[in-house]
């Protein structure tokens, strides 16, 4: 008789790094149970971590390498896989952007990290990227630039201290449930808990106080609410520290102080005079946490530079319950980062993709989502494609050669958290199938190729990613299972204290609606509509949970207001026909909601492949995130 043991484990499946134990017998993972004394779960998980064993033990594994011949794929050795790999990659020109490599933000640091050395040294690449960075990298950046490092300040743990919690835009309590729900267990213990959002989300419901902003104006909302605390901190001389003296504060001020309240109410439908009150209570507090999601539905850089702006200016960043964190919805969002797969900036994957006459001629795809392939034309027609992922999906139909991935409990790897929080997760499955852990895979492709890297364990690889990537050299896989993780040292970088104002603009932003095409689509995330949904569709409960939403709306659902319904003359769950203003077009359900503003429409963007077909050409959209709107026309 097996007897089930309760291994320790991170959870995989989104951005915030819960800990969980995993039921095992060491061959099959049989149920989930939450890890009471981990500093952030607190003993909690969301539906997905709840259900993540019925991903961990589905039938829909890649379980063999596969090669491509007369247009199907058949079963292979690694030897005979990764010797072609290794002769055809020869055949491309790296260094001229002939080849491409997509991560994913869900491999851990190890394999990040030996995919990244894959593709500088053996391909001789720089055109490489990960799937959901368009969000994150322009976080990155105006962190960077505010705190003199890549990564949030502060830790998810100061939310259950904080004074004062600010959340701009995220639907947090759907994306990240486990944070959402330490929110609002702050706001009863008596923090103030404020949202900004143009939907009434359920976080939103929960706060204190919801600004409820017109599309498109989050940026300038926070940017009003600096010019309110400003205003305070002119008068107020018990200030900490001398935030005028910070680079860039004079320009700062200065734009702050253009900004109209009229022009402000026209734009945003919020009043001067409530951001002005808003703005005491701010000055009041003695700790501030400021949330905002990263990632594919992040925000654009101008609010992000706002909200790295007014944590600066509340001269609060220094209390040890303070913090500013992009909240990924991914896994190790924050560590396919760190570990310098994001690509140069200009010079992505998709934009070699989406450019007709781009050189690129192959492609290397690590765990890519089904649902949403943009330009799955160019890559079909690409001279190599190799695909590596743990589970089946619509990708593999792509790519020349497959391997398979360890799931995330069959090897040993580290994840980052969104708040620099690196923790392992050790073996506790052992892989029916002996499948070869990313790092190794890749060091067999580079040792074919003629480079030997000597890695024997993701321990070395560690050890080496500590020795050559800053903010994690004092780490190691010995420390990281003490306890439940270390933060990376922000100290590894040479700006870090070096605090500064990013540059901002004030705008009005217009709707670029019309009245042909009068609703503002904005596209985003439901709890079970996530990550396109090839994982979700591979376990039982979050799964049930999206069918029963697709009996109620088989064909999807468009979210508008009673009062558009009532002006269009639909009801509830009546098709209707949606037009861009790009001529895409698609019939889909009405989903009837108090939540959504008037003249404004919610999309989830990945319930079904007619929207996501819908969504495609629209690439702003998901450059802008959460701030993007589609001029739209709705007809019965």
């Amino acid at each position: 008789m097996n007897l089930v043991n309760y291994k320790p484990c991170v959870c995989n499946l989104c951005g915030t790094g819960c800990g969980q134990f995993l039921k095992t017998d060491g061959h099959k993972v049989y149920g989930v149970s939450p890890l009471i004394a981990h500093p952030v779960s607190k003993g909690k998980l969301c539906i997905r971590g709840w259900h993540s064993n019925e991903l961990l033990s589905t039938n829909e594994r890649i379980t063999t390498p596969l090669i491509r011949e007369n247009g199907e794929l058949r079963e292979a050795s690694y030897d005979e896989a990764i010797a072609l790999v290794a002769a055809r990659m020869q055949g491309f020109d790296g260094a001229a952007g002939e080849i491409g490599v997509l991560a994913s933000a869900r491999s851990s640091n190890e394999d990040s990290f030996t995919l990244a050395r894959l593709t500088r040294d053996v391909f001789k690449s720089t055109l490489r990227g990960i799937g959901a960075e368009a969000g994150h990298r322009k976080s990155m950046a105006a962190l960077e630039h505010a705190f003199g490092y890549p990564g949030a300040h502060g830790s998810l743990t100061a939310i259950d201290h904080a004074d004062y919690i600010l959340v701009v835009g995220t639907d947090i309590t759907r994306q990240n449930p486990v944070i959402g729900g330490n929110i609002h267990a702050a706001q009863r213990r008596g923090a103030r808990v404020v949202t900004l959002s143009s939907s009434r989300t359920q976080i939103a419901k929960l706060s204190t106080k919801h600004f409820q902003e017109k599309p498109g104006t989050l940026g300038l909302l926070v940017n009003a609410l600096g010019k309110a605390l400003m205003a305070i901190r002119t008068v107020n001389h018990d200030r900490r520290a001398n935030i005028d003296q910070l680079p860039g504060y004079a320009d700062y001020a200065a734009a702050l102080r253009s900004i109209s309240s009229v022009a402000l109410e026209r734009a945003s439908g919020i009043r001067y005079e409530e951001i002005e009150e808003e703005a005491h209570h701010l000055e009041q507090a003695r700790s501030i946490v400021i949330l905002f999601s990263s990632g594919i539905s992040g925000l654009d850089r101008p609010t992000i530079d706002a909200i790295t702006n007014l944590a600066l200016l509340s001269d609060r960043m220094d209390h040890p319950h303070s913090a500013v964190i992009p909240v990924a919805g991914i896994s190790n969002l924050q560590g396919s980062f760190d570990m310098g797969m994001s690509g140069e900036l200009g010079n992505s994957v998709f934009k070699a993709l989406a450019t007709p006459d781009s050189r690129i001629r192959a492609l290397f795809v690590i765990d890519h989502d089904d649902g949403i392939i943009r330009d799955k034309e160019r890559i079909a027609a690409l001279d190599f494609v190799v695909y590596a992922c743990a589970y089946k999906s619509a990708f593999m139909e792509l790519a020349d050669v497959v391997f398979p991935l360890p799931a995330y409990n069959e090897t040993d790897g580290t994840y980052t958290a969104s708040d620099k929080r690196v923790q392992i997760t050790h073996k506790n499955v052992d892989s029916r199938h002996h499948v070869l852990p990313g790092w190794s895979l890749f060091e067999r492709i580079a040792n074919t190729s003629g480079q030997h890297w000597g890695y024997h364990s993701a321990t070395q690889v560690f050890k080496d990613i500590a020795a050559h990537t800053r903010g994690y050299g004092d780490l190691s896989h010995e420390l990281l299972s003490k306890g439940f993780g270390q933060h990376w040292n922000p100290k590894g970088f040479a700006g870090c204290g070096r605090r500064k104002f990013n540059a901002i603009n004030i705008e009005y932003w217009e709707s670029p609606t019309t009245p042909e095409f009068p609703f503002a689509l904005m596209i985003g995330k439901a709890q079970h509509y996530w990550h396109q949904n090839n994982l979700m569709r591979k376990t039982i409960v979050p799964r049930r949970e999206y069918d029963q939403t697709l009996w109620l709306y088989p064909q999807g659902y468009i979210e508008i207001s009673p009062d558009d319904a009532t002006r269009l003359k639909v009801r509830d769950k009546w098709l209707v026909n949606v037009r861009s203003s790009i001529g895409t077009h698609m019939k889909i359900a009405v989903k009837i909601s108090p939540d959504v503003q008037d003249g404004t429409a919610y999309i989830p963007y990945f319930i079904k492949n007619m929207i996501s077909d819908f969504l495609l050409p629209y690439e702003n959209a998901y450059a802008a995130g959460e701030e993007s709107v589609i001029p739209i026309q709705i007809q019965e």
